[in-house]
């Protein structure tokens, strides 16, 4: 008998022996009822024990799951952190769009490449962004062009450059964005290009105008030594007729020609930066000073002159006469954009250029800017670049040459300079000359001009000259002026005669640029022979190097051509009294 029911028998009836019969049947149900209990409560027990066992084990595994999920949401943190500052940090701008052309993401350099406003940025309308940006473009719609494109081949990639309004160039590019092997939308960066562009557009630009320099100065030295055998022979003829004939006028319109010419080629040897200069320690106060009357004069009075020196100017180093021509030319091209009359304004100013600032591509240094001004037409982007070529011209027929801004450009590189422009059409025009400041800062004071020496002589001078017709026509002039002249074609024959006639020989005079061993290195050696003997240079244009470093060397001068007889004549005696290197003619 169950126990329990056992005890309350013996509670109630004092045994299970002492139960009624007819309670007997009842009894034996109690007992089963409390028998099939304890069977549930061993099944329940049961139940309970393997439900918290199963609690248990999945309380287990949830908390370590939560674990897992607390250190993947730290480690998803870290590498939105590290993709956010990743993004912050690279110079390009990031535009991510999903595949509807949606905005994901603007990165920070994004939204300031792009200038946009807060106002903008917080709008939820796509298409005010989008209004935003194309109304920086000069053409609107490249902003959109080829996009439709790229969405319509999600795998395909792009590559272009916007060009704003404000002078600024932006290179986009564009790839697919992918998650796994699903392209989810595109990524479009965009990079400031501008001043990688302008450098090689600068550089472009400097190796034509090289290119047509180089031209222009072999043709220039070709031509010169045509004039010289030309007006030569002119001026020969001339000196034998009765300046009654008519045959003199003729011989003089020749020779009128022959300077006209002779104009045009110096001012492509100034283009070409093969002219002879004499650099100076130089004030352009000074040049500007002495030049301001004349300058007046020349814009006439329906343009107005506003000169505008700096005081304590930096000193610079310069050829006078080529500055002068500088300024007048300028002045010029700024009076020709003024038909109407306006205003030039000319100043100078000292700049300091430092390493950070790097002003118009200028190395860092001092400089003094000369600029002229005009409040004339402008001029047209479309031709800004080609202005400085030589022959190239807007003017009418007949109305200029277009060797004028050509030579200042040439003047100043062959300075050491730079030369800026700031145009804008109908809002005129201003050009910046930057020379660099002098090491030595003395000027020079003015000199009496030294009495001119007798033109005629009796010594010996040896000519090389590759050109048969200068050769013969030199030859000639010297001869007429009572000199023994010796005659080499080229630097060996010289060499020779040198070796044949050493201590007879009293000048040198010589071509700078000749086939085979030229002038310069020929003196050299011809003075291994001759060591006291001076020399002359000729030529119709000197390398920028010996002119700039002074290599022609002492006792030497420099004679361009063409010249006159008189010029050749002046030049001999002088450099037969051994005079110091200066420029003659």
């Amino acid at each position: 008998m169950h126990k329990l029911l056992a005890r309350q028998l013996r509670k109630y009836f004092g045994g299970a022996e002492r139960v009624p019969v007819e309670l007997s049947g009842f009894v034996a149900a109690v007992e089963q009822a409390y028998m099939q209990s304890d069977d549930d409560r061993a099944m329940l027990e049961h139940s309970m024990d393997t439900v918290s066992e199963e609690l248990v084990d999945r309380f287990q595994r949830l908390n370590d799951a939560l674990s897992t999920s607390q250190t993947a949401k730290v480690e998803l943190n870290q590498a939105v952190s590290l993709l956010s500052a990743t993004l912050e940090a690279t110079t390009d701008g990031i535009l991510v769009l999903d595949l509807t052309g949606k905005t994901v993401l603007m990165s920070r350099k994004f939204v300031e490449l792009w200038r946009i406003p807060e106002a903008v940025l917080a709008s939820p309308d796509e298409e005010v962004r989008l209004r935003f940006a194309t109304e920086q473009l000069v053409d609107p719609t490249q902003i959109t062009e080829g996009v439709p494109e790229l969405f319509s081949d999600p795998g395909a990639a792009n590559f272009d450059v916007l060009l704003f309004k404000d002078g600024r160039q932006l290179e986009r590019s564009s790839l697919p964005q992918r998650i796994g092997d699903e392209i989810v939308g595109r990524v479009f960066t965009f990079r400031d290009v501008t001043e990688r562009l302008q450098m090689e557009e600068q550089l472009r630009q400097s190796l034509k105008m090289e290119a047509i320099g180089t031209l222009a100065g072999g043709i220039a030295h070709d031509f010169n030594n045509l004039l010289t055998v030309i007006r030569g022979h002119a001026e020969l003829v001339k000196k034998t007729l009765h300046p009654s004939l008519l045959e003199v006028g003729d011989l003089t319109q020749i020779l009128v020609a022959a300077d006209r010419a002779a104009a045009l080629t110096h001012h492509l040897l100034a283009f070409s930066r093969k002219q002879m200069l004499q650099p100076v320690p130089l004030d352009l106060n000074v040049v500007l000073s002495s030049l301001a009357p004349m300058l007046r004069r020349l814009i006439g009075e329906d343009i107005e002159i506003e000169v505008a020196p700096a005081r304590d100017l930096f000193v610079v180093t310069a050829d006078p006469g080529q500055m002068e021509q500088v300024l007048v030319n300028l002045i010029v091209n700024a009076r020709d954009a003024m038909p109407r009359g306006g205003r030039i304004t000319i100043g100078t100013e000292n700049v300091v250029v430092s390493d950070q600032e790097r002003l118009s591509g200028l190395p860092f240094g001092s400089y003094v800017m000369l600029s002229v001004s005009d409040t004339g037409h402008g001029i047209p982007a479309a031709v800004r670049d080609r202005i400085f070529e030589p022959f190239f011209t807007t003017k009418e027929v007949g109305k200029g040459t277009g060797l004028g801004l050509s030579t200042v450009f040439g003047i100043v590189k062959q300075s050491d300079g730079y030369l800026v422009l700031d145009s804008e059409v109908d809002q005129g025009s201003t050009f910046r000359i930057y020379l660099p400041r002098a090491t030595h800062a003395h000027v020079p004071t003015p000199r009496d001009v030294e009495a001119l020496p007798e033109l005629g002589g009796w010594e010996t001078i040896l000519l090389a000259e590759d050109e048969a017709a200068v050769r013969a026509l030199v030859r000639r002039m010297l001869e007429n002026n009572g000199y023994t002249v010796l005659v080499a074609r080229d630097g060996s024959e010289a060499i020779r005669l040198a070796a044949a006639h050493a201590g007879a020989i009293d000048l040198f005079l010589t071509d700078v640029i000749m086939p085979g061993t030229g002038g310069v290195e020929l003196a050299r050696r011809i003075r291994e022979h001759c060591p006291d003997t001076p020399v002359l240079y000729m030529s119709g244009y000197n390398d920028e190097d010996i002119a700039r470093r002074g290599g022609l060397g002492e006792h030497s001068r420099l004679l361009p051509k063409p010249f006159t007889a008189a010029v050749l004549a002046l030049a001999v005696r002088a450099a037969l009294e051994a005079k110091s290197v200066v420029r003659v003619g």
